[in-house]
């Protein structure tokens, strides 16, 4: 059975239904505090960039992946995926750390993303709206025009702009681009 009185101290003695309200007190307030914390954000937009450890074009592009998931940090949620059967994960890791990627990254041997956004070549970024629509598809720019052919620099920034689009809830302006890569089997 509970005490009749809870003793604090040896000058303090609390009755039963004090000791009881101060205790449910603090649980209340601890409830409050827990549910008054931010909650993490999830992005409003995701880019999918599909990846293969042995095409060069994906190698060259690592870069400038990563300094628009820099830039975009907290607006848009970058995720690597590998969708050829025989990658490892070990070999995946091996990817991303030799091009310092630091971008969540998975497999997708059974080619379910690939299927499911018709993705052909790599590399090939899906941008995503929040509820999973399709916004942009295709290169990341243009650097790469056709195999073996190579500007020194982008000039069209097909990603960055149809990011940006999205961002201030405008229409992209191009949304679809052909990848130029290696075809994914």
């Amino acid at each position: 059975m509970f005490p009749a009185t809870c003793t604090i101290d040896r000058k303090t003695r609390l009755s039963f239904k004090q000791h009881w309200a101060i205790w449910l007190n603090l649980i209340v307030f601890s409830l409050l505090f827990v549910s008054a914390r931010p909650k993490p954000v999830a992005a409003p937009l995701r880019v999918l960039i599909f990846l293969e450890t042995e095409c060069p074009i994906c190698q060259k592009t690592t870069g400038r992946t990563q300094q628009l998931a820099d830039t975009y940090a907290g607006q848009v949620r970058f995720e690597a995926v590998f969708p050829a059967e025989t990658i490892t994960q070990s070999a995946a890791q091996a990817f991303v750390d030799a091009y310092s990627l630091r971008l969540p990254y998975q497999l997708d041997p059974r080619h379910k993303l690939v299927r499911r956004y018709r993705v052909t070549t790599t590399p090939e970024v899906v941008l995503l709206s929040a509820d999973g629509k399709v916004l942009y598809q295709g290169s990341i720019d243009d650097q790469f025009y056709r195999l073996g052919r190579a500007r020194p620099a982008p000039t069209a920034f097909y990603l960055r702009d149809a990011i940006d689009a999205s961002l201030t809830n405008q229409p992209v302006a191009i949304p679809r681009t052909t990848p130029v890569g290696c075809l994914i089997n």
